[in-house]
């Protein structure tokens, strides 16, 4: 009985790191929670709906941004890739295009998309996310740190799943 014992807890060691290092899928849809969010240019609403599978993911999403006592609805969609392979994503806003580059990894459980695009000629954007899923699956963090025309930018947004 003892010898089953001191192998069932080997066998529960090796295995925890390999549950460890699992991949968190983040399919599903997902609400701004804006008084748990920090940075500049806050929207007043946004809806992500995230499909995942082993190769890939997708967010569709819809913001709102108050300006003032206007709001402006923008919708946009982005694919990536999961296998660090360059995704290309195209965001249209108010008759104008911006061309996207993104390139995903694991750091563990947190998924980094570093996303590359040039706002005009000479002005790149550069951003940086940290997606993180919360232990019980309800709640999704994205830290974001950027530059754009000379200036850096950093936003906490955190979102629960519907």
């Amino acid at each position: 009985m003892r010898r089953f014992a001191t192998l069932a807890l080997t066998i529960a060691s090796l295995a925890s790191p390999l549950a460890a290092q699992s991949h968190p899928n983040f399919a599903g849809t997902w609400a701004l929670n804006p008084k748990a969010s920090e940075g500049p240019m806050m929207p007043s609403s946004m809806i992500m709906v995230i499909t995942q599978d082993a190769k890939a993911f997708k967010v569709d999403n819809t913001t709102t941004m108050a300006m003032g006592e206007q709001k402006m609805e923008q919708k946009s969609a982005m694919a990536y890739n999961l296998d660090g392979s360059t995704a290309k994503n195209t965001l249209s806003n108010m008759g104008q295009s911006l061309e996207l580059t993104s390139k995903v990894s694991w750091d563990g459980p947190a998924l980094l998309i570093n996303t590359e695009g040039e706002l005009a000629p000479g002005r790149a954007l550069l951003q940086k996310d940290r997606w993180t899923l919360a232990p019980d699956g309800k709640t999704l963090t994205i830290a974001r740190e950027g530059a754009a025309s000379g200036q850096s930018f950093s936003v906490k947004l955190v979102f629960v799943k519907q």
